[in-house]
Formats: C-alpha cells, structure tokens, sequence
C-alpha cells in the first residue's frame, strides 16, 4: 500500500496554517473525505483539527487501526463519541473565537452542530483557502498524474479491440472500465460541486453523442435509466457513427481527463470541419497560454475562435444546454480549479494542471473535439496526456 510521504503532508499543513493565520482563524475542523486526504494521507471517518500553530490532530471514529496505518501524522487519536470535540479542542486551544469549516460541502446538520457546540466562536468558510492550496501541485502529486496518464494512453490505444459495430454502449463501456480497473484506476470519481456526478465518464455513440443532461459537461448521454441519466445507454453501435470515449483515469486519487473520438464508417464533413476547430483552439491555446496568463482570457480567446469558423453557438454544448468553460482543473476532485471561463479573473501558475476540453456539438450530426490533461510549466502548457487526436477509424 503506497502511503503520502511525511514531507508532502506536512507542507500541506504548514501552508494552510499560514493561511489560518491570514484569516485569524484559531482552529479549522476539516471533516469531507478528500480534504482529510490531502491533508492526512488517509480518509478514514473523523476530524482533522488543525490550530492557526501547532500541531494537528486526526480524530478518528472509523477506522482507528486504519488511519494510524495510512497517515504519517504523529498525533491520531480514537474519537469515541462526537459530543467530546468540544472538549478536546478547549484542552488544545481554550477560548476559540474564530472556528474554520468547509462551508462549500460541509451539511447544514453538521454546521449546525459545530455552531451548539462552539456557540462563543464565530465560524469562518475556509474551502476557499483549501482550493487555493490544492489549485497548484507538487512535484510528488505531477508524478502520480503522469502515472494516471499512461492508463488513460494503453485504454486509448486498446478501443478498437473492444470496439464492435452491434455491440451495446453499456457492454463497451463495461470493457473499457473492466481495462482500466485491472491497471488500478480506483473506480470512485469525486466532484466537489454539489449534485454533481459521474461514474468513469462517458462513453457514447450515433445519435446518443448529443443527448443531453445535468452534468456540467458539454456532453451528457442517456445513460441506463432517468435514475443515472448520463453516459452509456441501451443503444447498439452501429455502421458509420461516431463513438465518444471521455473517461476519466482516477488513479491514487488524482484525476486524468482524456476524450478521444473514434469511427466506425464515414464521417460527416460538417463533423470533420468541426473537430478541425477544436483542435484549432487547442492548438492556439498551448502556444499563447502560460504562467502569467488570465483564465477568463483563456475562455473568450476560445470562444472567439468558434465564432471565426462559425460554430460559436455549437461550442461546449448546444443552445440552453452548453457548458460555459473550456478547461476545468483536476486533481482529488475532477472539479477543481483553476476554471477556464467567464469572470475567471485569476492567471495560470507553474504547477496548475486542468483538462483543457474545446468540443464541438452539432444536433442531428454528432460531437467532434479533444480533450487532454494539461500541466502549467514555467515554460509553458504540457500534454499529460498523448495520442493521437485527429477522429481515429477502426
């Protein structure tokens, strides 16, 4: 089992006390999973209690013997019942004043209770400040991202042994998924965003490439039933369609995107001219993008180039249903920043890494486009993911 080094979390807390600090917050109690990840090592059930000074403590209810194993902090503690917190925390930091939560997804019950509890102490949001930590990654974090990106290449490149005219989307997908697993993706995809989700991405074909759906994305598909509406449906692949695999590679946490589109047949010219505009964006993108760089730039110079090859109400989505972004970042979460839109006012730094996805939906037609994981250097953007990206027959 491979663990988070000792180095790599204490930095996290280092810089998120610093942070505490700017804020004045005496004490952040961070509770949701994946930030008790990156600042832990492990996400076993608990609380991890980090002072503005001092060292944190993870208070864990389920699985004690689990933490200790996984997370190289010192001071892990059994956390018996809930309505002890108070008490350990005055026994750390008496007369707290101010009290960090993460207000972006932490429950109102939850909320709640921390405010009985600490009724003298005034609660401070401080997912803004988790987000900006986590928006640039360390070298040991790119390592796994590069690791994550070689599956996503060997699934890429293995389509067309799975890819049979006739063949359901579902039966497809599941072969693709089954491809992945066994390279060690991890299954579960996480998405900070409330409502927001996804099970591995989407995998569509024909017809089904421009139906849409709830989730932000400028594709969506039928999915199996209304009760999971997205991704792979019922529908049998067929002669001369276009097939879609956008899939996400989750691998020791971390996100890879990666879209590719595959043909089974012809493709339409008003296709071919389409997916010769993404790959135009993407292309204007990695040479004038760079540290330095504003994000919502990013956006209108994308958008602008849609509108010169006349396709600007097709870009990212189609009428009410198109994706107003990009790019998105990726990491822990497929949702992170930094974001590629409107009002996105902030510039790229060495060490962002986003998914940078211009595509093109035509109803009636299909979906053409590219999608690649992008690391932010000091010389500029680098693919993550490589392959081929112009419509790939099989």
């Amino acid at each position: 089992m491979e663990t988070v080094p000792i180095r790599e979390i204490e930095r996290r807390i280092r810089e998120f006390q610093g942070k505490l600090a700017e804020k004045e917050v005496d004490i952040a109690i961070i509770a949701q999973n994946v930030d008790l990840y990156y600042f832990t090592g492990s996400c076993q059930s608990g609380y991890l209690v980090v002072p503005s000074r001092g060292e944190p403590i993870y208070l864990v209810n389920k699985s004690f013997k689990r933490a200790r194993k996984e997370s190289p902090l010192p001071d892990i503690r059994h956390l018996l019942k809930f309505r002890t917190l108070p008490q350990i925390l005055e026994e750390e930091i008496p007369n707290i004043e101010k009290l960090g939560l993460e207000l972006d997804v932490l429950p109102t019950s939850f909320y709640l209770r921390f405010q009985n509890m600490f009724p003298q102490a005034e609660i401070i949001d401080i997912s803004g400040a988790i987000r900006e930590l986590r928006l640039i990654k360390s070298p040991y974090e790119i390592d796994i991202f590069r690791k994550g990106a070689e599956i996503s290449r060997q699934m890429l490149e293995a389509v067309p042994r799975f890819l049979k005219e006739g063949k359901t989307e579902v039966e497809f997908a599941a072969e693709l998924e089954c491809f992945m697993r066994k390279r060690g993706h991890q299954g579960g995809i996480r998405l900070r965003q409330f409502n927001q989700e996804v099970f591995y991405g989407h995998v569509m074909s024909g017809e089904n490439l421009t139906y849409p759906s709830f989730f932000d994305s400028p594709t969506g598909g039928p999915g199996l039933s209304p009760a999971y509406p997205q991704g792979p449906g019922w529908k049998k692949i067929g002669r001369d369609e276009i097939v879609i695999v956008d899939y996400v590679v989750a691998y020791q946490g971390y996100c890879v995107d990666c879209t590719r589109f595959y043909s089974l047949g012809s493709v339409p010219s008003l296709l071919k001219e389409a997916h010769a505009a993404a790959l135009t964006i993407q292309e204007e993108i990695m040479k004038t993008a760079g540290p330095g760089t504003i994000c919502s730039d990013i956006y209108r110079q994308a958008c602008q180039i849609a509108e010169d090859f006349g396709l600007r109400d097709h870009f990212m989505g189609y009428g009410t249903d198109q994706a107003t972004f990009v790019a998105h970042g990726v990491g822990l979460e497929l949702d992170e920043l930094p974001v590629m839109a409107d009002r996105q006012d902030y510039p790229l730094q060495t060490g962002m890494v986003f998914a940078l996805e211009p595509k093109m939906v035509i109803p009636g037609v299909g979906v053409a486009g590219v999608e690649n994981t992008i690391l932010v250097t000091e010389q500029g953007l680098e693919k993550i993911t490589i392959l081929p990206e112009e419509i790939i027959p099989v």
